[in-house]
């Protein structure tokens, strides 16, 4: 049986990393939901360039929504995986340094789920998961800022949530990073007492 046509895009495992069909037709749609949008990619296309019978997508996932579900949740299970150290550290003001330098890190890690994400912004899955992702951030937040004695640490912590969920955003769509990295440092000096 000849190799799954793997679309350029779509990154190559080596023999020692050999991906299922089932987590390349996630990776496949991961990449497709990003550069197309959710609705304007058919399951046929993401069979098409996951070198797989769309039969076999509606195996693994019954429906077009069941895989969206998993490609969004797998993407947060990620991104927990990779931003854990940052947001277990103990010192408070590295912990709000580490959470503001998130944007860029996830980012540059997790392209296309950014990407997917900013288009599905308005999406109740979309949401219902970065809420939840957001949720175990901000705690340890607030217990930064209270040890650092802020006065009102759960504003604090919206505050600056605010301001991760438009520095993802910014990293993601300007290409001028030299001028992000500006924007990250005063943002950091704002919070972070020298």
């Amino acid at each position: 049986m000849p190799e799954p046509a793997i679309p350029l895009h779509i990154p190559l495992y080596s023999k020692t990393m050999a991906k299922t069909k089932k987590e390349i037709i996630l990776d496949t749609a991961l990449h497709l939901f990003a550069e197309k949008g959710y609705d304007a990619t058919p399951t046929s296309q993401i069979a098409k360039a996951a070198g797989v019978s769309e039969g076999l997508i509606f195996k693994h996932y019954i429906s077009k929504e069941n895989l969206l579900e998993a490609v969004v949740k797998s993407g947060y299970r990620r991104i927990t995986e990779k931003s854990k150290k940052s947001v277990e550290e103990n010192d408070p003001a590295k912990l709000i340094s580490n959470v503001l330098d998130m944007p860029q890190k996830l980012v540059e890690d997790e392209r296309d789920f950014w990407r997917m994400q900013f288009r599905m912004v308005d999406e109740e899955v979309a949401q219902r998961h970065h809420q939840r992702y957001l949720n175990s951030v901000k705690k340890k937040l607030v217990e930064a800022f209270q040890k650092l004695g802020h006065k009102e640490p759960e504003l604090e912590t919206e505050i600056l949530m605010l301001l991760v969920e438009s520095l993802w955003r910014a990293y993601l769509t300007n290409e001028d990073k030299t001028h992000f990295a500006k924007m990250l440092e005063l943002t950091k000096s704002k919070f972070i007492a020298k």
